[in-house]
């Protein structure tokens, strides 16, 4: 394996461990902080638009890389899940929604990458 995989290994890896930690903390301590019942929702709303993005980003190694047309509409995907995710990661509270937005923007920026290469 060159460097390169290996690093890129790496930054999946530890963006899931970021993802099952922010899942843990949020099933831990449910919500110990007093929000309101719409802010709940929408940080709920957050953590299904973060795994979108995974599934987004998992989708980039099927036939979306060679079709110009699934390609275009993938990225649109990836840029409106992260809209959605950190609009909706923002309205949550704690450490949970730290490892949320990091997961979330590592995610990002990987799938830019994918776009941005030939």
């Amino acid at each position: 394996m060159q460097l390169t995989q290996l690093i890129f290994i790496g930054i999946v890896v530890a963006g899931l461990m970021a993802f099952a930690l922010a899942f843990s903390v949020r099933l831990r301590k449910g919500q110990s902080v007093a929000v309101p019942g719409w802010r709940w929702v929408i940080f709920s709303l957050g953590f299904l638009a973060v795994a979108a993005q995974f599934l987004l980003f998992a989708l980039s190694w099927t036939r979306i890389g060679t079709d110009y047309a699934l390609f275009a509409r993938w990225a649109r995907f990836v840029y409106r899940s992260f809209v959605i995710a950190i609009v909706s990661i923002l309205a949550g509270k704690r450490a949970a929604r730290w490892w949320l937005l990091a997961w979330s923007t590592v995610l990002f920026a990987i799938c830019l990458f994918i776009m941005l290469s030939p």
